[in-house]
């Protein structure tokens, strides 16, 4: 029974229909799970056993009375990020103004979710207000990761990484503004991915208004992203940004062979200080892409010279519009903050009227370059990291960590996925990443399950678990 911990929710979904095993049964072994391993981990800080087991028994009676599922997720215990807000479940941001904080209405994210047939099992810890690349708080401490205790999880998504790949739930939600699905899942071994802005909603105002910073998830494999994807993806009059025009993302679409793709292979990608090892384990897998039918193009990106300060800049702006007031407000008054809240605060403070004009503005040349670039370069992969795993606690090797990689996607909405490629001589993972064209969201996830195929990796479970 323990095997179900770490089965693809695809197959447990399979067998949850033909009725080979319950869905409260199937609760019953990931809350096991997790009575185990969670105080070890840290990934869940809340959980919610006993209105689990109540959808548990109201998913096993719809599927005995009406012989079909309340929808794609159906009886699939998962993670919910702890700055969704969850109805009767307490939502903390990983902030104390929070810890005792109750919502009365779900995220638009988590209503979509349950309306699917997913069972919340417990949400995941996270930084401060989601806010850097450590997953830690003083609320709920440090989330470890299981590949190896002593390293990062990373930001902000570690609390739901880590549930998943210690087989405490069978998929995670997240957010990402800058990397917090795509970071974690690279040192995780598991898929992150961050849809095209706009094809998971957000409320205005909130840490993951479906902007700049947008819903994704964790996940052991890129069909379950894809089942995720049924699931949550879709317009919403309550979120402000734009639904992009693209295909509709089905498990039937994902076998397709991505053919005639040219792709931009970048090592380099924005002239990072690339880790030799982790350059070297990337470019071992170019014949894996043009084995399956890419071509390969080494033309580089005109990111600008700018590319940086142009993030540094929206990242601020972006993050301060969902940053609840509460904690604004100590900021502005002077009070303690986590540092790299009050920095982006304090960046946004700075910033004249002329300012934030040049930051639109350099915004939409860079748009415009990189849709230029992608009508010859339909995607772009890159190595989703250019450092080794740190410490769970290394706040310098947190600062000297180079993100940029991860910046494209936020700043222009674009898609983008990361997929287990391997290990470094440490042990821990190491992920590929492949970033589209807005709206080409199951292009990524065909050419990422192509690879995800070819490879086999992220069947490897950490050797806590294996």
């Amino acid at each position: 029974m323990p095997d179900l911990c770490f089965m693809p929710a695809h197959q447990l979904q399979s067998k949850l229909l033909a009725k080979d095993i319950s869905a409260r049964e199937l609760l019953d072994v990931f809350i096991a799970q997790t009575q185990k391993h969670n105080p070890t981990i840290n990934a869940l800080v809340t959980l919610n056993i006993e209105p689990a087991r109540k959808q548990a028994i109201e998913a096993d009676q719809q599927l005995a009375q009406h012989g079909k599922p309340i929808g794609p997720l159906h009886g699939l215990p998962i993670a919910v990020k702890d700055v969704f807000a969850t109805r009767n479940l307490r939502t903390t941001l990983g902030n104390e103004h929070f810890a005792k904080h109750i919502p009365t209405q779900d995220d638009l994210l988590v209503a979509r979710e349950k309306a699917a047939g997913a069972i919340i099992l417990g949400k995941s810890n996270t930084p401060d207000c989601a806010s850097g690349g450590m997953t830690s708080n003083t609320i709920f401490g440090l989330t470890r990761n299981p590949w190896n205790l002593e390293k990062t999880t990373s930001g902000s998504g570690g609390g739901g990484v880590a549930s998943l790949m210690s087989g405490m739930v069978c998929m995670a939600d997240g957010s990402d503004i800058g990397g917090s699905i795509r970071s974690p899942a690279a040192w995780s071994n598991c898929v992150g991915f961050r849809p095209s802005s706009g094809r998971i909603p957000g409320f205005p105002g909130s840490l993951a208004d479906g902007n700049t910073s947008t819903a994704g998830a964790f996940t052991r494999c890129v069909k379950d992203t894809a089942l995720f994807m049924q699931a949550c993806d879709g317009a919403d009059v309550h979120c402000a940004t734009p639904y992009p025009v693209g295909e509709t993302i089905t498990l039937d679409k994902l076998d397709k062979k991505p053919k005639g793709i040219t792709a931009a292979w970048s090592v380099d990608f924005a002239n990072r200080d690339m880790a030799p090892e982790i350059g070297a384990l990337f470019e071992t897998h170019s014949s894996v892409f043009e084995g399956f039918g890419l071509s390969l193009s080494t033309t580089p990106v005109h990111l600008g010279k700018d590319y940086r300060k142009l993030y540094t800049d929206f990242n601020a702006y972006g993050y301060v519009k969902g940053l609840p007031t509460k904690v604004l407000n100590d900021c502005l008054e002077g009070k303690p903050v986590k540092s790299s809240i009050k920095e982006n605060v304090e960046h946004y403070m700075r910033m004249s009227a002329q300012h934030i004009f040049e930051m639109f503005k350099a915004r939409e040349v860079l748009r415009v370059n990189t849709q230029i670039y992608m009508q010859k370069h339909e995607v772009i992969i890159t190595p989703a990291h250019s450092c080794l795993a740190y410490g769970a606690t290394d706040k310098l090797g947190q600062s000297l960590c180079d993100w940029s990689a991860f910046y494209l996607a936020p700043l222009l909405g674009l898609p983008s996925i990361v997929v287990p490629c391997g290990f470094t001589k440490d042990g821990m993972p190491s992920g590929v990443m492949i970033t589209g064209r807005k709206g080409d969201d199951l292009l990524v996830l065909q050419i990422a399950a192509a690879f995800e195929g070819e490879t086999n990796y992220g069947k490897k479970l950490p050797k806590l678990f294996s």
